[in-house]
């Protein structure tokens, strides 16, 4: 249990963040390095069709790789966590290096490690949401290995998967009539399940 302090300082945060980032019911964070690459040009097009959604570049914000001195809490990682609390759609967009996620990506992930230590209590706030992922490559289909850790992280954390939509790019940041047309398919799939949340598998809740 949290001690009396850490909860106010908590709400504090929370508070001070939702002044300047007003919650929004889809939070998009982009891994990628790259800025204007594939991945942001399928991102874009997916939360084009989207009302409510934000997204952050993991290139634009300072978080450190994960700590075991818990000594990196002054940086973005805390505040983009809380605005992914704050929402009810996580979309993790990341291009496929190496069979696996961005580097950026897999700092972001392993600092998801603060939530089921010193942080709790937000780390239990992500349950109940729902988690999909974009992802871009050449190749027609993604490596069998890339979905796993963001689908596994998702269960157990307590939130629900929404799947993966692939895009493969036969030429460099050219969006095709097909990237398109998955584009808006993937984001009719989103936002049926904004509306109907439960509809959604829910994986056993994060571990006290």
């Amino acid at each position: 249990m949290l001690e009396e302090p850490e909860i106010v300082k908590h709400l504090r945060r929370v508070t001070k963040r939702r002044s300047i980032y007003p919650p929004t019911s889809v939070v998009g964070v982009l891994g990628s390095s790259r800025k204007n690459g594939n991945t942001r040009m399928l991102t874009d097009a997916v939360l084009h069709h989207l009302d409510s959604a934000r997204l952050f570049d993991l290139s634009d914000l300072s978080i450190a790789p994960y700590d075991y001195d818990d000594a990196q809490t002054q940086d973005d990682f805390l505040p983009l966590a809380e605005q992914m609390a704050q929402s009810q759609m996580i979309i993790f967009a990341s291009p496929i290096y190496w069979y696996s996620m961005s580097a950026q990506m897999k700092v972001f992930f392993d600092r998801l490690t603060d939530l089921t230590k010193t942080h709790k209590m937000l780390g239990r706030s992500l349950a109940d949401k729902t988690v999909c992922v974009i992802a871009t490559s050449t190749s027609k289909t993604p490596p069998s290995s890339f979905e796993a850790p963001f689908a596994k992280t998702a269960g157990y954390f307590g939130m629900q998967w929404g799947g993966m939509l692939h895009g493969s790019f036969e030429e460099d940041r050219q969006m095709t009539p097909e990237l398109n047309a998955s584009a808006a398919t993937f984001a009719e799939k989103i936002k049926s399940a904004l509306q109907a949340p439960c509809a959604l598998s829910t994986p056993p809740p994060i571990a006290p």
